[in-house]
């Protein structure tokens, strides 16, 4: 798992280090660093087995100086991780080279050996980092409702950073069992990973779904019933586009959440997407279920729902305040991301760490609005 993240010089971020817990929960105002964040933890991934780059099959963000700190010209893109409690540290590096109009790729294993590789002279160099994390993403550019669905033919454990494979992936291992802490068990489910999955569809937005093979094709078909106490009638089965697109946008981070393993890392876009706010909610509590049995999650989100659901759970102590972090992002006067990590005390109360910053977009648009009709 990782510890704790340190990041100089990536677009609207400086200098900032990050502890983490289990589930983090990214929140903040709209281009104040959420994504920039979660892009660090990618470019680190996507650089641990090669010199990649900037641009590659998890994330491409185009030139060095595109994504560079504005303020910080001449200095160099850093990124270090800590894993297993701060015992271990690594950290790549992206330095410009002015002359050749290019830039390089340091890396350091807290063993003291450093290796280097020089991207765009056509040079592969192998970065092997300290422990490679098995990491899931999933982007806000979710896949939604679609008539039939592609097998995923060359990868088949690979879900897809949209989500495209996770409805494939759930064909293929639809009987198999999942990891036995993460089950819900009662009288309606088994521990297969279908089984799990409809417990999750049902608890969050009151669905179950129906997974069909198309033989002899490339493609499958899943159907939603809106009716899970008659969920043996195939006739109350509907296409995904006619359930609401929400179902569809929710299914493959149920997927990919309970089909991960211990250790694994899991980054989440907007999971809020064309949720209800009561299913909103409930998604928080699954979020925090995944986390609770030895998995991470880094989730960015603008859902006042997700983030009052962990605040209740805390506040109820059903859940652990220290198996959450919270960090509230905003721009400075000098377009700068800041970071305020919050924490929840008595009866909910909000509270943020860093003095030197307010909270005072952290959700509270509703009260802001509410003082308007009141004619405060």
């Amino acid at each position: 798992m990782i510890s704790k993240i340190h990041i100089k010089g990536l677009k609207s971020i400086r200098d900032m280090t990050l502890e983490c817990s289990g589930l983090n929960l990214i929140v903040g105002t709209n281009s104040s660093g959420k994504s920039t964040f979660l892009q660090a933890i990618l470019l680190y991934a996507q650089n641990s087995g090669e010199a990649i780059g900037l641009n590659g099959k998890i994330i491409s963000l185009g030139e060095f100086r595109e994504v560079r700190n504005y303020h910080m010209p001449n200095n160099s893109i850093r990124i270090e991780l800590w894993q297993d409690k701060n015992e271990n540290l690594s950290w790549i590096e992206f330095v410009e080279d002015k002359e050749k109009d290019e830039y390089k790729i340091k890396n350091f294993i807290d063993d003291k050996k450093s290796v280097k590789g020089t991207i765009g002279d056509g040079e592969n160099v192998s970065i092997n980092l300290v422990s490679k994390f098995y990491l899931h993403y999933l982007s806000c550019h979710r896949v939604g409702p679609m008539d039939i669905y592609e097998k995923n033919i060359m990868e088949r454990d690979n879900l897809g950073i949209n989500g495209e494979f996770a409805l494939a992936y759930l064909l293929k291992n639809e009987s198999e069992p999942i990891d036995k802490e993460m089950v819900i068990q009662n009288e309606d489910t088994t521990d297969s990973l279908l089984s799990q999955v409809n417990y999750w569809l049902n608890y969050i937005v009151g669905t179950v779904l129906q997974i069909n093979d198309l033989k002899k094709t490339n493609y499958l078909q899943v159907k939603y019933n809106n009716d899970p106490d008659s969920a043996s009638l195939d006739a109350l089965y509907c296409r995904p586009i006619n359930v609401g697109a929400g179902i569809s946008y929710l299914i493959s981070i149920i997927i990919t959440c309970l089909a991960s393993k211990q250790g694994d890392i899991l980054i989440i876009e907007n999971p809020e997407i064309h949720l209800h706010p009561k299913a909103q909610s409930r998604l928080g509590e699954f979020l925090y279920h995944i986390s609770n049995v030895r998995r991470q999650l880094f989730v960015e989100t603008h859902s006042d729902h997700i983030f009052n659901s962990i605040r209740v759970g805390i506040t109820q102590k059903r859940f652990q305040q220290e198996e959450v972090r919270v960090y509230f992002f905003a721009l400075d006067d000098n377009h700068e991301t800041q970071c305020n990590p919050i924490i929840f005390g008595e009866y909910g109360k909000i509270i943020g760490k860093n003095q030197y910053m307010d909270i005072n977009d952290l959700f509270d648009q509703f009260e802001i609005d509410l003082d308007k009709m009141l004619g405060l």
